[in-house]
């Protein structure tokens, strides 16, 4: 289902290819990792990549997440995973710097995509 909806994305000029490509890359080094099982775990996660990418190339920013919410997720007891996977999975893009806001949503999809391991 990912990859139709990045095929959508793309065919639609929502996002460009070299976004396509990163998040694809992604999505294999989480499956050949055996991060998750399938693509399906990796749905949401994917998405938002796809658009934090785009809106990251636009200089576009996205509202901080609520200060309870944050503190929920730097409680998680995934919360040290989802970071060290982040680094990971950042040396993959060409330009490597996300708002902190997209860093805490990244954080948060991660978190709940490791939760259904």
């Amino acid at each position: 289902m990912i990859r139709e909806k990045l095929m959508i994305l793309l065919s639609s000029n929502v996002i460009d290819q070299e976004t396509h490509e990163y998040v694809l890359h992604v999505l294999d080094y989480l499956l050949k990792n055996e991060i998750i099982q399938n693509e399906q775990r990796a749905d949401v996660f994917l998405t938002h990549l796809a658009m934090a990418d785009m809106r990251r190339k636009t200089s576009e920013t996205i509202n901080d997440l609520e200060s309870f919410i944050r503190v929920e997720i730097e409680a998680d007891t995934k919360y040290l995973h989802s970071k060290e996977l982040w680094q990971d999975l950042q040396k993959m893009a060409k330009e490597k710097q996300f708002t902190n806001a997209e860093l805490d949503y990244f954080y948060l999809h991660i978190i709940n995509m490791l939760r259904e391991e």
